[in-house]
């Protein structure tokens, strides 16, 4: 099934991502779509997988067959219920206190791997557009609380602490998601340690 998106921008903006995503999410995965926005790679991916899509917020544009509100950490699904999470730009959106605790909840509930996407600031300039763009968002769902933004090293020890293998951590290119936004992004596919 086509989907109908409402711009040229939203429909580059989703195959970016999902030139990241489709990669490591093999056939007959199942994927959890943590933060999943407006929905638009949610809706493809739902195409050939099955799918669920979690948000603090319902601001869904695109459709998605299944999704739940949650209260921003605790992950209303059951231990490895998903062979796939997916963070797209979510983590930064997160208040500091609780990135902890969600990644803890992104890896109970997952059972293969997680795939981040995410900005990392390079330089004063997206440290400044990085707070900017953070302050807008927290404003517009009611949030006050902190957030923050780590480099691509950081995220990659952040990762490593929680048990997680950082199986590719890639910088993705300033011009590639948007010429007129060119903030520094990385993508880190994490991998579940094998038990047994």
């Amino acid at each position: 099934m086509a989907i109908n998106y409402p711009s040229r921008n939203v429909r580059h903006m989703t195959a970016h991502t999902l030139s990241f995503v489709r990669p490591v999410v093999e056939p007959g995965f199942s994927v959890l779509d943590i933060g999943c926005g407006g929905g638009w790679v949610l809706a493809e991916l739902a195409t050939t997988h099955e799918v669920l899509g979690l948000d603090v917020v319902d601001v869904r544009e695109a459709p998605v067959p299944r999704f739940e509100l949650y209260d921003g950490v605790h992950l209303p699904c059951a231990d490895g219920s998903y062979d796939v999470s997916l963070l797209a730009f979510v983590l930064h959106h997160v208040p500091n206190d609780k990135k902890d605790a969600l990644v803890r909840e992104a890896c109970r509930v997952t059972r293969r791997r997680i795939i981040v996407l995410e900005d990392t600031p390079r330089t004063p300039i997206d440290w400044v557009a990085g707070y900017l763009h953070g302050r807008h968002v927290a404003r517009g769902v009611g949030k006050g609380a902190s957030f923050g933004f780590l480099t691509q090293r950081g995220w990659e020890e952040f990762f490593t602490r929680h048990g997680l293998r950082v199986a590719s951590s890639v910088a993705i290119p300033r011009l590639e998601r948007h010429w007129w936004r060119p903030w520094a992004r990385s993508c880190l596919v994490l991998e579940k340690p094998v038990v047994g």
